[in-house]
């Protein structure tokens, strides 16, 4: 595939013309046959092969739609316009401005750095997470440090139980105040699960 064939496939996603889950197996079906793809695909390619369709079984290291949007959208600004699109006629010498840079479109800009840094976010609350998790286990059980911190990176992945781990042990071992732990442990991922799930089905209507 040329770079205007992949604008092609990823504008579909974007607009709305593919789900994520059609777009994850097409993507990585014309990646498989491509012998060498563009720099910007060789990039989408992590987040597309990251994708998790259920966002109840997403763990912090799940690409969802929004990551992948964000990140499909950051690609077409790499990539070459496609084959079938219009061309300008030539401009005669003299005639006319200068072509303005390109740039990115203000709402896509506002997006990719509105998805950074929610991503930075889930990224510090998972973090913070599994150590919340591993007080709670070495309180619990004693294994000490090292143990307790290989079980709560396991723990950390697990919707739910996670986060219950992680409230009590910020609660109990911290000393946090319980609505606080609450908030972060609870109110954000079940937040975020919910939005999840809610443009997931969106996308698959």
């Amino acid at each position: 595939m040329d770079e205007g064939q992949w604008r092609d496939l990823i504008e579909s996603y974007v607009a709305g013309r593919l789900s994520a889950d059609s777009f994850k197996r097409r993507f990585l079906e014309a990646f498989a046959a491509s012998r060498l793809a563009p720099p910007a695909i060789q990039d989408l390619f992590f987040t597309v092969d990251a994708y998790g369709g259920d966002p109840l079984s997403r763990g912090h290291d799940v690409a969802d739609d929004a990551a992948l949007t964000i990140a499909a959208r950051r690609c077409l600004l790499h990539l070459a316009p496609s084959a079938n699109a219009s061309t300008p006629p030539p401009q005669q010498p003299g005639v006319g401005s200068p072509r303005p840079a390109l740039r990115a479109p203000p709402g896509v800009a506002a997006g990719l750095g509105l998805g950074c840094l929610l991503i930075a976010l889930w990224a510090a609350v998972g973090v913070l997470q599994l150590f919340a998790i591993a007080e709670q286990v070495d309180r619990v059980t004693a294994l000490g440090p090292v143990i307790s911190t290989l079980s709560a990176s396991v723990l950390t992945f697990v919707p739910i139980l996670g986060s219950v781990v992680a409230f009590f042990g910020a609660k109990d071992g911290w000393h946090w105040a319980p609505w606080a732990a609450a908030l972060v442990f609870l109110a954000l991922p079940i937040t975020a699960q919910t939005l999840s799930v809610l443009t997931w089905r969106g996308r698959r209507r």
